[in-house]
């Protein structure tokens, strides 16, 4: 793709997350054309935006235009319907952006990356987490031995959403774990530059008639485990990663009042601190990436076939939970 060449954009889902974190971009990038917008239910700050980049506005994914040249595709409609909506944008030839999680089966995320790689068409999934100023510390200091070999990882997240789509099984695909977790599933395998090999589940709650209220996922990398607490309770959208080495701790906690970004903490084994980095609260970062992907500047952060690390390990923690919550084996994150 030409650098200048101009780039149609189609909307295919336009929530709260999606006017805050991709759109300001989108809308101050030069090269950007609106083409059309998918919501079958607009709110009024929906129409507007239509009024005001002169984007279609569609209530069924069908009726969404043609552009001519290059188009890319944000999904980010609810979380079970990504799979059906990221197959229709690759058969029509669009570039896409898929928001997280990327899909609910490691089946559909297999496909659909090798769909997008037969096609040759930029794909990626916007775990944000990725381009944090402090996570992308701490996988540099892991990379280079900085607190000595990893031995234990621990995550904590608090908190989910107690309305809407999310708590539709249908809709929401499945609770924290999907909502949250796979933020946990995605960066850690990240840090560590480790697959993992096992994954083994305790859900909290849930039934056919309503998604479940979080658990616990217990990860392994070949000799090394993680821990992942994930529960509807306590401070909303509370977050943090501690990684133990055997020559310091690396803290990573996003501050309550930040949406976007995290804190890092680097400590000795004795707790004196080594290093900080206060969290980066700007939106829009993978929105950023994938733009200058399509115009040739950079790769993306998370590509569909790097997603299906984090799909398979919320996949898998979910037949351990609702079986005897007994270790089931990953296979290997190829398409």
């Amino acid at each position: 793709m030409a650098k200048n060449e101009p780039i149609s954009v189609i909307m295919m889902g336009c929530g709260r997350f999606s006017r805050y974190y991709h759109v300001p971009v989108l809308e101050a990038d030069a090269g950007v054309a609106f083409a059309g917008i998918f919501d079958p239910t607009p709110s009024e700050e929906v129409r507007e935006l239509a009024r005001r980049t002169g984007a279609a506005l569609v209530g069924a994914v069908e009726d969404l235009p043609k552009p001519a040249g290059k188009t890319m595709a944000i999904v980010t409609t609810p979380h079970a319907l990504h799979a059906a909506h990221v197959a229709m944008a690759l058969e029509r030839n669009w570039h896409v952006l898929c928001d997280k999680p990327f899909v609910m089966k490691t089946s559909e995320a297999r496909n659909l990356a090798a769909a997008a790689e037969r096609r040759g068409l930029v794909n990626a999934v916007a775990f944000n987490r990725r381009f944090d100023r402090g996570c992308l510390r701490a996988r540099e200091l892991i990379r280079a031995g900085g607190i000595g070999a990893v031995r234990y990882i621990q995550t904590v997240q608090l908190g989910y959403e107690g309305k809407g789509w999310f708590l539709v099984p249908e809709l929401g695909g499945g609770g924290p774990f999907t909502g949250r977790a796979t933020h946990m599933a995605d960066i850690v395998p990240w840090l560590v530059g480790r697959s993992p090999t096992q994954v083994r589940a305790r859900v909290r709650g849930g039934s056919r008639e309503r998604v479940d209220r979080g658990g616990f996922i217990d990860v392994m990398f070949g000799d090394l485990e993680c821990h992942m607490t994930c529960v509807e309770e306590g401070w909303h959208m509370w977050d943090e990663i501690r990684i133990f080495g055997d020559d310091g701790l690396i803290e990573l906690r996003r501050p309550l009042k930040h949406p976007i970004g995290w804190d890092l903490t680097v400590m000795t084994h004795r707790g004196d601190a080594l290093e900080t980095l206060a969290s980066d609260p700007d939106p829009g970062a993978a929105t950023r990436n994938f733009l200058d992907a399509m115009r040739g500047r950079a790769p993306v952060a998370c590509t569909f076939a790097d997603a299906i690390v984090a799909t398979g390990i919320v996949e898998r923690a979910f037949e351990s939970a609702h079986g005897e919550c007994i270790w089931l084996p990953l296979a290997p994150p190829s398409i």
